[in-house]
């Protein structure tokens, strides 16, 4: 059980998706001037412990982001209305034994830390809520 299993839960479940353009951490992505794409993020919050003891699993939660980048808004607003149809709140997915639980979807109105994009672009990030114990 970990992050590892964690995120391929969470992105075997995008994949399902079937967006052709995804940047995934780690994996060598170039975006095509003008092509819609998205961008992932796994984003944890620092565990919590729920029960006593050295062999309990913990309590860990956090944001799996996914950003549209979308040279039209309303293509963009499009593509995040159906990411969260698909990572619907209340979803289970596993990964070689690993459940995780998506809780709400929340839109934000621009990406923290982000640099203004040289593009001509929107860049919506969807951050979506899991929660899993290891």
């Amino acid at each position: 059980m970990s992050y590892a299993s964690l995120q391929a839960a969470l992105d075997t479940h995008l994949l399902a998706y079937q967006s052709a353009n995804i940047a995934f951490p780690g994996r060598p992505f170039r975006p095509t001037h003008g092509t819609a794409y998205l961008e992932v993020a796994l984003l944890p919050d620092p565990a919590k412990s729920v029960l006593l003891g050295a062999q309990m699993p913990l309590h860990h939660s956090g944001t799996y982001r996914i950003t549209v980048h979308d040279p039209d808004r309303q293509d963009a607003l499009a593509t995040v209305a159906a990411l969260r149809r698909h990572f619907y709140p209340g979803l289970e997915l596993t990964f070689e034994d690993q459940l995780v639980h998506l809780g709400v979807a929340s839109l934000g109105s621009t990406v923290p830390g982000s640099a203004p994009s040289p593009l001509k672009q929107t860049s919506l990030p969807l951050s979506l809520q899991w929660r899993s114990y290891f």
